[in-house]
């Protein structure tokens, strides 16, 4: 691959990274639903389970977060080993990452951990969400932890 291709496919990974911190960031903003709404295409999808849903396109979206920042009031959002795949049309790509978040969920601390396949399109020149999908492997308040109660 020429130095010109690979050098463009090591910037999308970097960028397709970065939208993913800012997903996180406005997460940990409040839920901020205008903001993780633009993140996404406008039939992007957002699918996680457990305390998550299932939503499409940039009203169901931003819906969902305005209801979540009620229920959710605080979070950190921990994203953690990136590995991103470029298509080699530079178009599309496909990213995994894991999660922690230390949250407050009602009057409880809670910690909870997922896994992240999502799937990206570049338009215009900048990387959106396609497919934001969520798997859980545990829900648990922060004085149980996972051994004692994996899912709240």
């Amino acid at each position: 691959m020429p130095l010109e291709q690979r050098l463009q496919r090591l910037e999308d990974e970097r960028a397709i990274e970065r939208l993913k911190y800012r997903y996180a960031a406005y997460c940990d903003d409040h839920y901020d639903p205008e903001g993780i709404a633009s993140l996404f295409t406008d039939d992007g999808r957002w699918l996680v389970d457990g305390e998550g849903g299932s939503m499409q396109g940039h009203e169901e979206i931003k819906a969902h977060f305005r209801a979540l920042s009620a229920h959710i009031p605080w979070a950190l959002h921990f994203v953690t080993q990136p590995r991103v795949e470029v298509a080699d049309d530079g178009l599309r790509a496909t990213g995994w990452f894991y999660l922690l978040c230390l949250c407050t969920i009602g009057e409880d601390a809670v910690v909870l951990t997922l896994n992240y396949t999502d799937l990206f399109v570049k338009q215009d020149g900048r990387w959106l969400f396609q497919e934001l999908r969520g798997r859980t492997h545990q829900v648990s308040n922060w004085d149980q932890g996972w051994v004692k109660q994996r899912f709240r």
